[in-house]
């Protein structure tokens, strides 16, 4: 093998989206290494193995852009003027070359590509360069959609995906709650949350005021044994979760009589009772029951035909993908279970599909609008890497580089999409992942919202200090992500926690797309109660840091968190310092003497009354839970994503004292609102 050159192999990985360097959490600069650009190039398609492999890929690279008439995919913004790059290799002729404009609505729009070319500038070997005007297309303004242009000319025909985008909706000034589905306890459910609790919960914070509900992702998890519960790896972001279904919500529970057999018999009973009393989901319990309840009223909507057959046909025809996540699923079950058991049918799994969809819409509209949370990325070997299997990049993994709390760096586990495949396959699992996420929330949070400008990957069986940041094509993505938050009038918030390059923060104001802002990273001794900004949710603290109430006593350091060592005595020390300086603050005459459930409400108290656009508050933490929903780092056998509520919903409903002081958060939202409404009266 000959040597590789690393200015050679460099260039190749800049032109592949490689970024050669990146400065880390210590302030210093954190080259990609020879090894780790190959792996890389390697999971992007590019086998590099000698100088000469990489001096072909160049060349291939440039003979691709030297032919290239206009991008694969264009994007215009609305409100600004559509003009789009192009460019005309030497040797092409405009002579009867046409602009096809396919729009979404149908409308076919086509003229002379002489017509809309703007000046043109011809270079030395004869290239023409210049910019198309499409607004001189003809047939009025473009609207925001995903529309294809076509140019047609003598032996050469071009396609591209046009993407015209509005900004993301902006958010009116709300409160909302927070609370993990699986962890939410009713007196009547089946050990875990359902859509029905989801839609009692958003009910209840209606009423006070709140204007939406927030929850972990809602994507369907790998329910083979044993269950990863992980809502951060589901096995699809384009299926419902089908362990939130609540049976006695299904229309075919009235007439079947098998069903209702087995749930009034008493070792039914027993079952739910146990289900109901574990500390943690019994997640395998849970489904052995439910999906044995599910079943049968499945067999009784196949043998009894009535017009909801129909539906649920219909219902898989206007949802492929859906349809083909049904078959994956079926698939899956394979060699064929127990008889009687449907899990080989893919229709039972379309039932499953069809119930969870309905049911969470329902509890959508129930009261307070859903807060939902799409996660960066899905199982590995799951349903969305073999449905789109050019939009994922095999050979590596996301993760994260090398930080303060973790020092060898992160792996996430899945495999990141593919910048160029996502791009050559028009976007069409990132756009239907998005109108996923967007169909039933108003609210929409999108995590490591980094990644949508460049993710650290980290090769297969390299360490995740060896890994190296990919980029993307954020123009491109951002404004599919801005499209399908303005079709369905959904809030975009994006999770910019941590090390964020400026870039990320500056393109979401140009979104307007709200940033995240945590009281508990925000919060110093100096500065102990900062307002937050505008144009933020607000929050103290998040589903991956340790409860408000442990950070206030330091439990994070001294029950081995991560500021574990020979320091640990000083950090809390410091961190009792800080607190000191909170409870000043907030009006304390005496340092730590405030309970941790007071300092949390008036904290609460100073997000609502502050400027930012959404506050959330985990329920949880309003009576000074100490127990983390995720230890990060750790796995199902620390109790990750499994523990439930301690106060049940009935118990928080008849809590006459906290439902008061979160119907306060409202008064207090509205009531922040006033000083710019008088400014507003005065200056008219």
């Amino acid at each position: 093998m000959n040597s590789l050159q690393p200015s050679g192999l460099t260039e190749l990985a800049v032109q592949s989206g490689i970024v050669a360097e990146y400065v880390g959490t210590d302030g210093r600069p954190h080259p990609a290494g020879v090894e780790t650009i190959r792996a890389l190039l390697s999971a992007l398609g590019l086998e590099v193995n000698t100088e000469r492999d990489a001096e072909e890929h160049l060349a291939m690279r440039r003979d691709e852009v030297a032919r290239r008439i206009v991008e694969p995919v264009l994007v215009i913004r609305t409100g600004r003027q559509a003009d789009l790059p192009f460019r005309l290799p030497a040797g092409l002729s405009l002579d009867r070359a046409t602009l096809t404009l396919q729009l979404e609505s149908g409308e076919s729009r086509r003229t002379a590509l002489a017509a809309v070319l703007g000046t043109v500038r011809r270079s030395a070997d004869g290239t023409a360069h210049g910019r198309l005007e499409l607004g001189r297309a003809g047939g009025g303004e473009l609207t925001p959609g995903i529309h294809a242009l076509t140019i047609d000319m003598p032996n050469r025909v071009v396609q591209s995906v046009l993407v015209v985008a509005p900004s993301c909706p902006r958010s009116d000034r709300h409160w909302g709650a927070f609370m993990p589905l699986h962890a939410v306890r009713t007196t009547n459910n089946w050990g875990i949350g359902s859509y029905t609790d989801l839609a009692e919960l958003a009910t209840w914070v209606s009423e006070l005021g709140g204007g939406f509900v927030g929850t972990l992702p809602l994507y369907p998890i790998d329910d083979r044994v044993p269950i990863d519960p992980s809502p951060y790896l589901p096995l699809s972001r384009l299926a419902y979760n089908e362990l939130y279904i609540d049976p006695l919500l299904v229309p075919e529970l009235a007439g079947c009589a098998r069903a209702r057999e087995l749930l009034g018999a008493p070792d039914t009973a027993l079952q739910l009772s146990a289900l109901r009393s574990d500390e943690l989901v019994d997640y395998e319990g849970v489904w052995a029951l439910k999906s044995q309840v599910l079943a049968l009223l499945f067999d009784d909507l196949c043998t009894r035909p009535t017009f909801r057959l129909g539906e649920l046909q219909t219902f898989g025809e206007t949802h492929p993908e859906l349809h083909a996540y049904a078959d994956f699923r079926a698939h899956q079950a394979l060699p064929r279970p127990a008889t009687g058991d449907p899990a080989s049918d893919p229709l039972f799994h379309l039932y499953l599909q069809w119930l969870a969809s309905t049911q969470l819409g329902l509890a959508g509209r129930a009261g307070a609008p859903l807060y939902a949370d799409m996660p960066v990325g899905v199982r590995p070997d799951g349903f969305d890497t073999e449905w789109a299997p050019n939009s994922f990049a095999t050979g590596a993994h996301g993760g994260a580089p090398p930080d303060a709390f973790f020092a060898g760096g992160q792996n996430w586990g899945f495999h990141p999409l593919h910048p160029e495949g996502l791009r050559h396959d028009g976007y069409r699992y990132l756009v239907a992942s998005l109108r996923r996420a967007c169909a039933t929330a108003k609210f929409l949070r999108i995590d490591h919202v980094a990644g949508l400008h460049r993710l650290y990957w980290v090769p297969d069986g390299m360490p995740a200090t060896d890994g190296a940041y990919v980029r993307y094509h954020d123009d491109e993505i951002r404004a599919l992500v801005c499209l399908e938050a303005w079709r369905a009038g959904t809030v975009v918030v994006g999770e910019d926690l941590g090390t964020v390059p400026e870039e990320v923060r500056t393109a979401m104001e140009a979104d307007h797309m709200l940033r995240s802002w945590v009281l508990e990273f925000e919060s110093t001794e100096a500065t102990p109660l900062p307002a937050p900004p505008p144009a933020v949710l607000a929050s103290l603290g998040t589903h991956d840091l340790p409860r408000f109430a442990t950070f206030l006593e330091a439990g994070d350091i001294e029950n081995g968190g991560t500021d574990t060592g020979p320091s640990s005595a000083a950090n809390v020390t410091e961190r009792r310092r800080w607190r000191s300086a909170l409870e000043r603050s907030l009006g304390a005459s005496d340092s730590l003497t405030m309970k941790p459930e007071q300092v949390i409400a008036r904290c609460l108290e100073h997000l609502a009354a502050g400027p930012a656009d959404l506050v959330l508050v985990d329920l949880e933490e309003l009576w000074g839970e100490r127990v983390p929903q995720n230890r990060p780092g750790t796995g199902p056998e620390a109790g990750n994503w499994g523990r439930k509520s301690s106060r049940s919903l009935e118990e928080m409903r008849t809590d006459t004292d906290r439902s008061a002081f979160l119907a306060s958060l409202a008064v207090l939202r509205r009531q922040a609102e006033l000083p710019d409404a008088r400014m507003e009266v005065v200056a008219s």
